[in-house]
Parts: C-alpha cells; structure tokens; sequence
C-alpha cells in the first residue's frame, strides 16, 4: 500500500520552513506546496497530458498569495479539463495566445490602417496633399465618425454589412459621387490591409467591389450661364459683391483666369510674377498625380494684373493670395480660402447650381472664346492651354513655353476685355 497523504492545511503550510534543498508538501490529487532555499513557497500541479500521455506540471502560483483554497480550486478546474480530454496548461496557454491576438487586433484600426495606407500612397504614386487631404476628410467624414468606436474600431470588428448600413445613409441623402468615392476608398484601405497581412480574407472588399447601391443619375455638365445678359448680371453682382472682400476677389479670378478651384484657392503670392504676368501654378496643385502632371504657366492679362495689384494691398503679407481668416478655428484646417467659397458666393448673390457652379466658370470661358473664334482669330489650341487641357495632336516641343504663354495671353486679354465691356 502506499503512503497515505494527509491534505494540507494553512498552519503546516506556515510552520514549514526553508532547508538546504527545496522540497515538496504534498496536498494529495497532484497538487504540491514547493519550498526552495529561499524560503518562498510555490504551488505545484502534476498529472497526466490526456493528449500526450506524458507526465507534465503546471504552476498555481505563490503562497500565500495563492491560498490553499485558490490552489484547490484550481486543481479542481483543471481536473474537470483532464476528464474531458483537454490537456489544461495547453488550453491555458491558448487562452492566453487568443488574449494576446485580441489585443494586437484591438490595435489594428481602421483609421491607423488608413492613414498608413495613404502614407504608402505618397511615397509610392506622389500622391498630391490636396488629393490626400481631400481623400482622407470624405473617408472620415462619412465613414469613420460613424463606426462604433469613431476612429478607435479594429478593421476586424467591421463587417461587410456594417460598411453597407453607412454607405447607405449617403445612398438615402442622394449624395451618390459622395457616395462612389468614399466606397473606393474604404475598398483600397482594405486591399492595402490584405497585402500587408493586417486582415486575411479578401471577402470583404471582394464583396464590397461587386456590391451595387442605386445606380447615380447621369453626370451633367458643370451647369454655367452663356448668354451675354445673364453673364453681365454676373459679372456685375460680382464686382458689386460686399460679403467679404477676399471672396470678392476670388470670383473675379474666378471669372478671368477659368482655371480649377483646386489651383485657385492655393495660389501663392510666390508662383505670380508681376514682370512677366505670369501665374505659375505647381504640378503639385494641378489635376491627377503629381508624377504625372506638371507645372501650369497661365497667361495673366493686363486686367487681371491689375485687381492683383489691389489685392495684393490687402492680403500681400501671406503666403496666400486667397488666405483663410479662420484657420485657427476647428473646422478650419487649411491655410488657405475654402474650396466651397465661390459656391457659397453663388449662392448668396441668388444664383441656383442649375445656373451656375464654380467650375462652370471654365465652360463659360471656352462656349464665349469658340463663340467668338473666328471673328476675334481666338486660336482653339491656346484656348484649351489656357484650361490646361491636353490638346490633342499638338506637340509640345514644337512650340517653346514663352511662346505658348504669349499666344495664351491674346487670349485671356480678349477675354479680360470682354468681361470688362459688360461693365458698361
């Protein structure tokens, strides 16, 4: 028969004290109390790996931090996982593994992956500020803030129908390019987190890519005013504009230079040479990548030289020739002028975006040159490079810059001097 083992109990737990080597206080069912040299006391499990079939030992902790009823207890657990063929400090050791992965996913949000994916995206393709930022804010804006967590949920708490209930509320407010592009995006940001092994199923934007919200109406023409009265009514309420002298300023460049509302709001005092009466505007602020683009030289006329000049007085101190007087504010992130002022302008002075938009100024300028091309010898060509169009057949070394931009510059004279005969 073997030795009968008399269970522990705390006052020959406490009684017990360290020798020269360390040895064991038996409890009984496997559990042991370890006391080493040093005098600390250790809680001891052995038993038989249901899986393995191989002696193995697990650790409860120390005495009497565990207490002997914890250590029990644990036994007791443990056990129950033994019957049930489960060997407990693999199980434990999976727990643990699964806690860990849970943590490293919890950290793993979508805006973290976003802006990572977008930092890949300017190192890899030069993708533009303006582009980024622009990208980023819709992103944010209307998919985002609406996570549960705002910008704290893991891409791994996201479902495929969670994306779909978002996307859908832009569905529902009929904003559907809003809509298009805050979907490629958030499908990029996923394919970009699939390649960086971050998630490990392509289901989601898989799904999302073949995924059809209400089909948007067809896209029309940038809506703008062509007939000569409508646009003298303009062309007046704008000179007569008194909201904001700045804003003022802007629609009449606006009106005189046709160029993109993107390049308008970020021109530099820098990039404008009074001398030569050119505005240089950076590859950087033109449309599409900035690997691809490059720098825009636009023919200023003498007109327009001359409203520079008086702006100049007022805000020739800044960086900017269109500065934003809120930028300290929150919703106000931009050193420059708002991409939505000459909109909100439009609609101040009655004009609905039925008649005209911001970027229908640059259609105003071309229907009224190829209205009056043969009659005023307005070449197409120069017209198009006024819009910075590719013009198609045309060869670029043939025809020097300092040519191009006085050949440009008929142009936007005739036109600077039509706008001003409207006055009258």
């Amino acid at each position: 028969m073997g030795k009968t083992i008399v269970p522990l109990n705390d006052t020959k737990i406490k009684n017990s004290k360290p020798q020269e080597k360390e040895y064991s206080l038996a409890d009984g069912e496997g559990l042991s109390l370890l006391i080493k040299p040093n005098g600390s006391k250790l809680w001891i499990f052995r038993y038989t790996s249901p899986t393995t079939l191989k002696r193995n030992r697990a650790s409860f902790g120390k005495y009497p931090a565990v207490s002997l009823k914890d250590a029990r207890d644990k036994r007791f657990e443990y056990q129950k996982l033994i019957e049930n063929n489960i060997d407990p400090v693999e199980h434990t050791r999976a727990i643990k593994e699964e806690i860990k992965q849970q943590e490293s996913k919890s950290n793993d949000t979508f805006q973290k992956i976003l802006e990572a994916y977008y930092a890949y995206r300017v190192r890899s393709d030069g993708l533009k500020e303006i582009t980024l930022l622009k990208d980023k804010g819709r992103v944010e804006n209307h998919f985002v803030t609406i996570l549960p967590k705002k910008e704290n949920t893991s891409i791994h708490d996201i479902t495929f129908n969670l994306i779909v209930d978002i996307l859908k509320k832009l569905e529902k407010k009929n904003k559907y390019s809003t809509l298009t592009k805050v979907k490629s995006i958030i499908i990029r940001v996923y394919k970009y987190a699939y390649s960086q092994s971050i998630i490990d199923s392509a289901e989601i934007f898989g799904k999302l890519e073949l995924y059809n919200f209400i089909k948007p109406p067809a896209t029309k023409n940038s809506a703008t005013l062509t007939a000569k009265d409508d646009i003298q009514k303009l062309y007046k309420d704008i000179l007569a504009y008194n909201n904001s002298l700045i804003t003022k300023y802007l629609l009449i460049f606006t009106i005189h230079t046709a160029q993109r509302q993107g390049s308008l709001i970020t021109a530099r005092w820098e990039d404008i040479d009074f001398t030569t009466k050119v505005w240089t505007i950076p590859k950087e602020y033109m449309k599409g990548t900035a690997s691809k683009s490059k720098d825009h030289n636009v023919a200023l006329s003498n007109i327009m030289v001359r409203y520079l000049k008086e702006l100049q007085d007022l805000t020739g101190d800044n960086e900017y020739v269109f500065p934003n007087s809120q930028i300290n504010k929150t919703r106000n992130k931009y050193p420059h002028i708002s991409n939505n002022t000459v909109t909100n302008a439009l609609r101040l002075m009655g004009y609905s975006k039925e008649q005209q938009t911001a970027h229908g100024f640059r259609a105003m300028f071309k229907t009224i040159c190829k209205e009056n091309q043969e009659e005023h010898n307005l070449n197409n060509e120069f017209v198009e490079r006024v819009l910075a169009h590719k013009v198609e057949g045309a060869v670029e070394s043939a025809y020097n810059r300092a040519n191009n931009v006085e050949d440009m510059r008929k142009v936007v004279n005739w036109w600077s001097n039509w706008l001003e005969e409207l006055k009258i």
